[in-house]
């Protein structure tokens, strides 16, 4: 079946609808699913994004007929899985733990997870350049394992987008600069198993092990939220204050409803790929078993806890939260 070709875009930005149109539909054409983001910038324009991402022509066109919006394309309907290679930057603190590695960036982080990795090879697949020199890899997922949202759990600049979880299309401008196609492939190639593995075996989590836990989940936050980009160390900083603020709460004074608010905010960041699903799932399980949330039964209230959080979770991951100016000004303190 012959497919609309998906365009080259222009490197400066002028009236891009014409180009984004034919973006989006050529993602539509292919099985991934798209909505609008903001003009120039990476925020849906849609609440409740990824069930409203469609594959229909007619609103497509609609849509970007409109205004020049970015394209989001949604990993889960689309059935996908975008290995994300970040670039670093300019206010990226150095990782001691890379001090004579040749580890520059998330290809060279890449590389050396498939130099360590048994039976890894590299994968030709759909490959996009991303407005700040990075790429996205894009995968088909597999039937049966679900894969979730990751920020550099994997290795140093890979983050993953998964269900619950979107990239910027080609096409897309962010200050200027343009995401563009940089293979002849444009159709995603099945995750390899290899990768699939690396991105499912979770690393031991912090919150094994008995009381006093959540005070320990906290203390590992706030020294983690040293790390990494600007953004990266501001979510951490909110994820470790909501840790914080329910570990300090009293009984009987409504920790499930805090819990549950907890989770929707570290949904939030974890949609905008600032935090690990699982990184944000562990600490919050852990700070409210801890502090014991819910029933006085242990067996009880601990698939209460989970329940909860799975649910704010949820409904956190449909509203993207980005870092905004007020933070910015203020360093990035939570």
């Amino acid at each position: 079946m012959h497919r609309t070709a998906l365009p080259t875009p222009p490197p400066r930005a002028g009236d891009l609808r014409p180009f984004l149109l034919a973006s989006a539909l050529g993602y539509a054409e292919r099985g991934m699913a798209v909505h609008p983001l903001l003009v120039g910038g990476k925020e849906p324009r849609w609440s409740d994004w990824e069930h409203r991402a469609t594959l229909d022509p007619e609103l497509i066109t609609r849509t970007w007929s409109r205004a020049p919006f970015n394209i989001g394309v949604a990993c889960g309907p689309s059935r996908l899985v975008v290995v994300d290679l970040d670039v670093p930057h300019l206010d990226d603190e150095p990782d001691p733990a890379l001090t004579g590695q040749e580890i520059v960036d998330g290809r060279s982080s890449f590389s050396s997870l498939i130099a360590r990795t048994p039976g890894a090879s590299p994968v030709d697949t759909m490959t996009v350049e991303t407005w700040s020199g990075g790429e996205h890899l894009l995968f088909a997922a597999p039937d049966d394992v679900e894969v979730r949202c990751s920020a550099r759990t994997v290795g140093p600049w890979i983050d993953t987008r998964a269900v619950g979880g979107y990239v910027v299309g080609i096409g897309s401008h962010i200050d200027g600069r343009p995401y563009r196609l940089t293979s002849s492939i444009t159709t995603p190639a099945p995750l390899p198993r290899w990768l699939l593995t690396v991105l499912t075996t979770a690393p031991e989590p912090a919150n094994s092990g008995g009381a006093g836990r959540g005070a320990e989940v906290v203390a590992r936050l706030r020294a983690v939220a040293r790390q990494g980009s600007r953004e990266q160390r501001w979510a951490r900083g909110i994820l470790a204050s909501e840790c914080a603020e329910l570990a300090e709460m009293k009984p009987q004074t409504g920790r499930n409803d805090r819990l549950n608010k907890a989770a929707y905010r570290a949904g939030q960041l974890v949609a905008a790929g600032l935090l690990g699903q699982t990184e944000a799932e562990d600490a919050l399980i852990s700070t409210a078993r801890d502090c014991g949330v819910g029933s006085s039964a242990k067996h009880r209230y601990a698939r209460e806890i989970e329940k909860t959080v799975a649910s704010g979770m949820r409904a956190g991951l449909a509203r993207p939260r980005f870092m905004d100016a007020r933070a910015r000004q203020l360093g990035g303190a939570a």
